[in-house]
């Protein structure tokens, strides 16, 4: 009898986390709403877009500061504009990008690892201020 009490405790729960995305309603009242991720940001860049944009969903992100880690190597991005609202950022690759400017990464207090590798038309004294405010690792691209 207990083991069959357990049984149908577990499959319950298990059906429950299921609807973790939905809104519960009671008399058509919502009772229970799902976080909704974060999205008062503007990004002008389309490819950092959908890069944050990932990164929000896969770190479930409801405030700009939660966003700790972002990885956009590789895409394409040309501009950081707009990137200076997520204060939480920790560690970033923006490695084999075509980045001219990283200004933005200027006012992330929290930054400590850092990849720029691959960035060869990267503005070198905005890399080099950068290079003073970070505490952690920092790799730069060749000619900086």
């Amino acid at each position: 009898m207990k083991k069959h009490i357990l049984f149908v405790i577990v499959v319950i729960g298990t059906l429950l986390s299921g609807c973790e995305r939905y809104t519960f309603t009671f008399n058509e009242q919502p009772v229970l709403k799902p976080t909704e991720l974060f999205s008062g940001y503007k990004i002008q860049d389309p490819a950092l877009a959908v890069c944050v944009e990932q990164a929000i969903k896969d770190l479930a992100v409801t405030r700009a500061n939660q966003l700790s880690q972002l990885n956009c190597s590789n895409a394409g991005i040309a501009s950081l504009s707009g990137l200076e609202i997520f204060t939480g950022l920790i560690i970033v690759n923006l490695a084999q990008n075509q980045l001219t400017s990283i200004k933005p990464l200027l006012y992330l207090p929290n930054l400590d690892s850092i990849s720029l590798e691959g960035n060869t038309s990267l503005d070198c004294p905005d890399a080099q201020l950068l290079s003073e405010q970070v505490e952690g690792q920092i790799k730069l691209p060749a000619h900086c």
